[in-house]
């Protein structure tokens, strides 16, 4: 139905309503117009004011029913089309509502509010070019509206495009110094481009609790004690900042206190017991190795949120790994039972464990069939067929051509390997801050980089980046087809790393004998050693070497190596990430650096 012209009266009331409005009283508002819409009125001006009264009371299904109506008998207003398509998005009907701004801005190309809508719903939409495209046509058009500028260095930061995006934020606050999402954008941005005391100085004075937890974080990175204050001060005012716990909870024991670590859980806990929280904090303290905190908030969420699957498998895993393999197994092996598939790798391990190899074994086959991509399960199965002398342990843990070794070339810029090798271990040793090693991790003895190493705007480290990727390639090329085989059968020939880090362990380093559940291709890059540990040949376990083949401790089996690399400067050892490996103690003054990664299959 189109619309008809309105009575004097109507217009009256039409115009009484928008003062009410406009006086935040949109229940009378809505009110006033309401009669005319009933009579038949399909006529855009009281459907608009119906539509924005009940977007002040919360009633938005009702604004979309009322702009909706507006636009179809008015479909040439381009505002209809504006404001429907921003409460569409708004909502979370991202995809739809940017096709209500796209016709908006068809028929009218010069509404910069329009254009800066289109930019938000589209970039919700995935539609990242034309986000920007729209969020530039809101600057070029109102070159004035730090809003506007904000939101494209927003949007250029999110691809990536960091220069970009600086320029555009900092235009955004030299308009509005006010404008706290700007700010935030630009800290994280800086913090991005690898310029840490930039960071701070545009975090400086931040209210906002979101950017006075990246401040934490940049402080954390450049190994400055006053983070831990920081991360306390935002935790306190915010307790539902996951990312704050997460990252205060892992970083306290590499600064030599462990006992301090979940203390923002607890008092978090105290105020705001969230199923999301406590799942936070009981991931935190497996990684702690803390088992009797993770009994202890497994026991409080299930009693307040119910016997859900994944409370009682952390319930269990404590268990397990307090020593007690057989009231793990009492509780996961019902889960599995009854379908809940994450668990039969863990019962794998337990039945392993107590040496019922039979039932480790079918745990395990199922947990693959479950979930072909589970390194664990494969990883339990590299010890369970060793243990029966069953030979798929030859095909599945093939490790004489599945631990592949390579000697890293020098990138451009370097005429040799050794000197790439110490450049780059000067750029290490100045990320290595702290002064433990992380709990959760496989290394003792020594540090471990934070975040993802290839993320780091560091040329060396980007050189090195670029350079693996090309060498793996080429020996991913050459590996045999397996369709069968849970390695070689995902072999893309090409790969994205997953994670990515460097380890420098000191007099008396090793790492545990452990697996990579998150990888496909896992890897150790030798970047700088200790005098003469490279002289040692491969095959003996000499101090520093790489063995492969000997499980987890925790099952308790006396199993000798089944390959043994020595570390050498540039040499890159490849592996799938399933197989177990750590390494043998040393001592030396002078550290060992590393370089390691995950790749899954591109």
């Amino acid at each position: 139905m189109l619309a008809t012209p309105l009575t004097a009266a109507e217009l009256a009331t039409v115009a009484r309503a928008a003062n009410l409005l406009k006086a935040g009283r949109a229940r009378e508002a809505a009110a006033a117009v309401t009669p005319i819409i009933n009579a038949g009125s399909r006529h855009a001006d009281p459907l608009m004011i119906y539509c924005a009264a009940c977007e002040q009371l919360g009633q938005f299904q009702d604004a979309i029913g009322a702009a909706q109506a507006a636009v179809t008998a008015t479909p040439e207003r381009a505002d209809l089309w504006a404001t429907l398509g921003r409460i569409l998005h708004e909502q979370g009907s991202h995809t739809t509502g940017a096709e209500m701004l796209e016709r908006a801005v068809a028929l009218d190309s010069n509404s910069a509010q329009a254009w800066y809508n289109l930019g938000l719903a589209a970039d919700e939409a995935g539609q990242s070019d034309r986000a920007v495209e729209a969020m530039g046509k809101a600057t070029a058009l109102k070159s004035d509206w730090a809003m506007a500028w904000g939101g494209l260095g927003y949007l250029q930061q999110q691809r990536g495009e960091l220069e970009q995006a600086e320029t555009s934020l900092r235009r955004a606050l030299k308009l509005d110094p006010a404008l706290k999402s700007a700010n935030h954008a630009l800290v994280v941005t800086l913090r991005t481009l690898g310029r840490p005391e930039d960071a701070l100085k545009a975090a400086d004075g931040a209210t906002v609790p979101e950017t006075r937890l990246v401040r934490a974080h940049v402080l954390a990175e450049l190994g400055r004690p006053e983070a831990v204050e920081v991360y306390r001060s935002v935790l306190a005012e915010r307790p539902d900042l996951l990312d704050g716990h997460e990252t205060l909870s892992r970083l306290m024991p590499q600064l030599g206190k462990t006992s301090e670590a979940l203390d923002s859980y607890r008092a978090a806990l105290v105020r705001e017991p969230t199923i999301v929280l406590y799942r936070s904090a009981i991931l935190a303290a497996r990684d702690l190795k803390d088992h009797a905190a993770v009994l202890d908030w497994t026991t409080q969420a299930q009693e307040r949120f119910g016997q859900q699957p994944d409370l009682k498998t952390y319930h269990a895993l404590a268990l397990g790994e307090s020593g007690d393999a057989e009231g793990a197994l009492a509780i996961l092996e019902p889960l599995a039972q009854g379908g809940y598939a994450a668990v039969l790798a863990p019962c794998a391990f337990y039945r392993l464990k107590i040496g019922d190899l039979s039932r480790a074994e079918t745990c395990a086959l199922a947990a693959t069939r479950a979930n072909p991509l589970e390194q664990s399960a494969w990883a339990c199965l590299t010890v369970i067929w060793r243990l029966l002398d069953d030979p798929r342990e030859a095909w599945l843990a093939d490790y004489d051509r599945l631990v592949m070794p390579i000697m890293i070339e020098p990138p451009e810029g370097f005429a040799t390997t050794a000197a790439f090798m110490s450049s780059l271990a000067d750029d290490l040793t100045a990320l290595h801050t702290t002064i433990h090693h992380p709990v959760e991790q496989s290394l003792r003895e020594g540090t471990q980089t934070r975040g993802l190493l290839f993320d780091r705007p560091i040329p060396t480290v980007q050189g090195l980046m670029r350079q693996l990727q090309r060498q793996i390639h080429d020996k991913l090329a050459k590996l045999p087809v397996d369709s069968a085989h849970p390695f070689l059968n995902r072999n893309s020939k090409r790969v994205r790393f997953a994670g990515s880090w460097s380890v420098r362990l000191r007099s008396g380093g090793f790492h545990i004998n452990h697996l990579h559940p998150g990888g496909w291709l896992s890897s150790a890059l030798y970047v700088a050693l200790p005098d003469g540990m490279a002289n040692a040949p491969d095959g003996t376990p000499a101090p520093g070497a790489l063995a492969f083949g000997i499980p987890d401790s925790a099952l308790g089996l006396d199993l000798a190596p089944r390959r043994v690399e020595q570390p050498k400067v540039g040499r890159l050892l490849l592996f799938p990430s399933y197989f177990w490996h750590g390494t043998v103690p040393f001592e030396s003054d002078q550290p060992r650096l590393t370089v390691a990664f995950d790749a899954l299959p591109a």
